[in-house]
């Protein structure tokens, strides 16, 4: 290993080792992962910004930049299947095995690895909100007027910068029956559930939008009849689409035993259906490939550069790792993908 990528895996480690499962979402203003954060960049002046709720924020800055990194610290829960500790950096020949390794610790190793061996201007905005669907940090911290011309927000791209995404919405629905005797008859919460699910599946839009129904949960044991069931799910919008009409199509087809329909979170595309969104995001994709970093394809999932772009702010999905270890088992990133990244984020703070 090149002394690089050891400077990157040693910060790596250690935040591996800090626990930021997201839920539940423990983090807190004088969590030891800030202190620690705080004194890797000693030059920088760091500020911890609480949102309420365990949404929190590390902004740092050092000199004057138009350029902002923005990096999420959560991780998902521990997804059965590891094979190793999740919290504890596995190192292989190819690569680094931890939860949070790929998605998205890696790049936040990198931009501390960077701000310690580069004395350029640099900023960086690291929350904790993004994985449970809330995204307050995010929205906190653009409630105020921020100077900067550009976002580069770190998701899994196999360090290319991706210019688009698709948006996301997240619906909680519940479905009420009339419980009984599974043997004399009721009306069940369940079965609904179970139907409404088999007749969107059919939508000819379906597979296209990656509609996904990813929580059950009604009823009480087999013998009776479930009088309440709750469902969740979720699809994804391509830029310029009509989300809203599908979602009005989605609670037509629920039928009358339908008691709620919410939006749980919702997330815009990239960019949105806005001519100077679109001409604004040309420019910054014109300004990456000046910069000579490769311009990776819209990538079908969603990102917190959507956040950013709609309060005007141009941004780039560019960070390290692949999104098919994203969530997984025995997660891992790539070492050509670390080193491939912090490349990338050197020639853009230089």
């Amino acid at each position: 290993m090149n002394e690089r990528l050891n400077q990157i895996l040693d910060r790596l480690e250690q935040l591996v080792a800090f626990d930021s499962r997201n839920p539940p979402r423990d983090l807190t203003v004088g969590s030891p992962l800030f202190s620690w954060l705080t004194e890797q960049v000693p030059e920088f002046e760091c500020t911890v910004l609480d949102y309420g709720d365990g949404c929190l924020g590390w902004y740092a800055r050092r000199g004057e930049t138009d350029t902002l990194f923005n990096v999420h610290l959560d991780t998902v829960p521990v997804a059965p299947g590891w094979t190793k500790d999740p919290f504890t950096l596995e190192k292989a020949d190819d690569r680094a095995f931890g939860l949070g390794a790929c998605d998205i610790k890696g790049a936040a190793a990198c931009l501390l690895t960077l701000a310690q061996n580069d004395t350029s201007p640099m900023a960086i905005l690291f929350t904790t909100d993004e994985e449970a669907g809330k995204s307050d940090a995010v929205r906190g911290y653009l409630s105020q007027k921020r100077d900067y011309a550009r976002v580069i927000v770190a998701e899994p791209t196999v360090a290319k910068a991706v210019p688009g995404h698709r948006g996301i919405i997240s619906v909680e629905s519940r479905f009420e029956g009339r419980s009984g005797h599974a043997s004399s008859g009721g009306v069940s919460a369940v079965h609904a559930a179970a139907k409404f699910i088999a007749l969107s599946l059919e939508l000819n839009w379906a597979e296209e939008f990656r509609l996904n129904f990813g929580r059950i949960d009604g009823g009480v044991k087999p013998n009776m009849i479930a009088a309440d069931c709750l469902l969740r799910f979720g699809f994804r919008g391509l830029p310029g689409t009509d989300v809203h009409g599908k979602l009005e199509q989605l609670k037509e087809l629920a039928g009358p035993q339908l008691s709620s329909f919410e939006i749980r979170f919702e997330g815009p595309p990239l960019p949105l259906a806005d001519e100077k969104m679109r001409i604004n995001q040309q420019h910054l994709t014109d300004w990456i490939i000046k910069k000579g970093l490769e311009v990776g394809e819209p990538v079908n999932f969603w990102t917190e550069a959507s956040l950013f772009a709609a309060a005007g702010y141009p941004a780039i999905v560019l960070g390290p790792g692949d999104i098919a270890q994203a969530h997984a088992a025995d997660e891992f990133v790539l070492y050509k993908d670390l080193l491939s990244a912090y490349a990338a984020y050197e020639r853009i703070v230089q």
